[in-house]
């Protein structure tokens, strides 16, 4: 027979071991969603003007810079063909392409891809808005941009309106945190308007 004295020590280490077991487990998942969330374009940083940047065409000659965008409102899209997410967001941005371009321009940023790929990809999804190759990813840098994909709202003075980071996305211009994956159509539609609604005011 066990005296109990030895049982209630058992008890107590036992205890103690679930204790750590919880907490560590508690604190992994804490990591987990620090990774996955981000704060979006919001208090701080929508109204900030957005990084200059010339890039090259991806699927034709010359290069597509920042000055010719200013006076217009831009949707930048990072992406690239191995992203799932991208490929659930393109149909979306094409279709909105489609519907605004007289008042909206959406930039398209492949970033560490292979070229033949994402020709393939834009081929595959019939992308017709403009598609530019950030090959140093000195755009991702300067957007402070670390997953893909990742939608930033640029309204006609260069300045951000607000980014979305994927599912759940914040409103034009909101904080918050939000999931990284692809834009949902609603939410960047809400966020084309919303562009479309700035330049109009200032109008």
């Amino acid at each position: 027979m066990v005296p109990l004295d030895e049982l209630d020590d058992d008890h107590k280490r036992s205890s103690i071991r679930r204790w750590i077991l919880v907490s560590l487990g508690a604190l992994a998942l804490a990591a987990a969603g620090l990774a996955l969330f981000r704060p979006a374009v919001g208090e701080g940083e929508a109204g900030r003007r957005a990084p200059s940047f010339e890039l090259p065409y991806l699927d034709r000659e010359g290069t597509l810079s920042s000055e010719e965008l200013e006076g217009k409102p831009v949707v930048i899209n990072l992406w690239a063909s191995w992203c799932g997410p991208c490929r659930e967001e393109t149909p979306a941005l094409e279709a909105m392409w489609k519907k605004y371009k007289d008042r909206v321009t959406i930039v398209g940023v492949n970033v560490r891809d292979h070229k033949d790929r994402a020709l393939a990809f834009a081929d595959e999804f019939g992308i017709t808005y403009p598609l530019v190759i950030d090959e140093d990813r000195s755009l991702q840098e300067a957007l402070d941009s670390y997953g893909l994909p990742e939608t930033f709202f640029i309204d006609h003075n260069w300045r951000f309106l607000g980014v979305v980071r994927g599912d759940g996305g914040s409103p034009a211009g909101g904080g918050g945190n939000v999931y990284l994956g692809g834009i949902s159509a609603d939410e960047l539609e809400t966020n084309i308007e919303a562009l479309i609604a700035a330049a109009e005011r200032s109008g």
